[in-house]
């Protein structure tokens, strides 16, 4: 291909590369590229990447053994919450806080696994575990986007949670941390 400038040099190019460009139309805060430069570029569908995999896949890695039920669980928060929310502008419930959530999960369990070798000098049995690790993604959930909350939805979320993590909603009956974000 010959290149327009002053020597019309010529540029050769190596057919084992590629170029891509990701596009995010109507995406908040970028601008969308320009008819000349699109025609560039050969386009290619993308689909919806399946949330509830990766979910599943980053709290394996993260440590936890339910893994299936808890991804199950969040996934299905998380859609619940972008439905009967309030419309809010920063509301995030996409991939990037949703890594968050699961980044700061897989911190706890390993802070409360290494406090529980630490004192006792064992992991727990898979019992134990099992409730652990429900106990510690209802926390995540919580602590992750209560604050970021407005008033009217946080008695909504509350309840989403708890409907989807029963066990914990018994458990923590009456919740005082929430009853006092939402009185405020």
């Amino acid at each position: 291909m010959i290149f327009p400038d002053r020597n019309m040099s010529e540029i050769k190019f190596n057919p084992t590369v590629g170029y891509f460009i990701t596009m995010n139309p109507g995406y908040a805060g970028r601008q969308e590229l320009p008819e000349n430069l699109k025609v560039q570029f050969r386009g290619v569908c993308m689909m919806v990447p399946d949330r509830r995999e990766i979910m599943k896949t980053f709290l394996a890695t993260s440590g936890y053994t339910t893994m299936d039920d808890l991804s199950i669980k969040f996934n299905i928060v998380y859609k619940q919450c972008e439905e009967q929310l309030s419309k809010q502008r920063h509301y995030d419930f996409g991939l990037r806080n949703i890594k968050s959530v699961l980044r700061q999960a897989g911190n706890i369990l390993r802070e409360r696994l290494e406090n529980m070798r630490e004192k006792e000098g064992k992991v727990p049995d898979q019992d134990l575990l099992i409730k652990i690790e429900e106990e510690l993604m209802y926390k995540a959930l919580k602590d992750m986007n209560l604050s970021k909350l407005v008033k009217d939805d946080v008695g909504l979320f509350t309840s989403l949670l708890d409907d989807v993590f029963v066990n914990q909603y018994k458990k923590n009956v009456p919740d005082k941390e929430v009853r006092e974000h939402s009185e405020e």
